[in-house]
């Protein structure tokens, strides 16, 4: 059973320890969404893509989502990695943290960096995809099917173990991409403003010289293309 999330929001933070283990771990941190379907909580919060609560009127019961990326061999417990958790809100006198759900994922150093110098070079996950261990129509899965849409049985089954997990990438046609062809146009009109105003200019100078030789006609053409050329280099 696959769910597919969007990053809306990517942070990193490094832990560096000392003495005979010294070494720095990095960690990426995604808030995400989900897109496609609903997921319904036991505890009354719906987690789903917040265009459609907000229309749908469940802004009150969204709930949010990070995922956390980190290497499989930092010291982290096996049991609390590749899991999808519900965690739930705190409120005292000092702190108010509303219920949200965690992805907590360990992947192989060359998955790892890879990630980080994909991110580094500018090119971030377009989605992700997690896969549940357990099947959609399993006897016994905390997270089932019913009424059009999925339902997690979080209130006993706070934690739901990870299969795989599948980062994509939009490489051609993304947002990023259309902005930048878009940059570019916008910062070379100036240019060409600048071009044709010189080559107006020059334009003008030799139609009223024209009026004394037709041999003029030649120079026009070589003066107006060279002033074309350099404007635009």
């Amino acid at each position: 059973m696959w769910l597919k999330l969007i990053p809306s929001y990517l942070s990193m933070s490094s832990r560096t320890t000392f003495g005979e283990k010294a070494g720095t771990a990095h960690t990426l941190h995604f808030t995400v969404h989900l897109v496609g379907q609903r997921l319904a909580l036991e505890t009354g919060e719906i987690f789903q893509n917040p265009e459609y609560a907000s229309i749908r009127g469940y802004e009150q019961t969204a709930i949010d989502a990070n995922l956390s990326l980190h290497l499989v061999s930092d010291g982290r417990d096996l049991s609390r990695t590749n899991v999808m958790t519900y965690v739930e809100g705190v409120t005292n006198d000092d702190h108010h943290a509303p219920p949200s759900i965690h992805f907590d994922v360990s992947i192989p150093a060359s998955d790892h960096s890879l990630l980080l110098n994909n991110i580094r070079g500018g090119i971030t996950p377009s989605s992700v995809r997690v896969e549940l261990r357990h099947e959609l129509y399993g006897k016994g899965s905390p997270v089932d099917y019913e009424g059009g849409e999925m339902h997690w049985r979080n209130a006993k089954n706070r934690r739901v173990a990870l299969e795989s997990i599948n980062i994509d990438y939009r490489v051609i046609g993304a947002d990023d991409g259309d902005g930048a062809v878009a940059n570019t146009a916008k910062s070379s009109t100036p240019k060409i403003d600048a071009a044709s105003v010189a080559i107006a200019a020059t334009m003008a100078d030799l139609e009223r010289a024209f009026t004394k030789t037709k041999t003029l006609i030649v120079t026009v053409i070589i003066v107006a293309s060279a002033v074309l050329y350099f404007a635009l280099r």
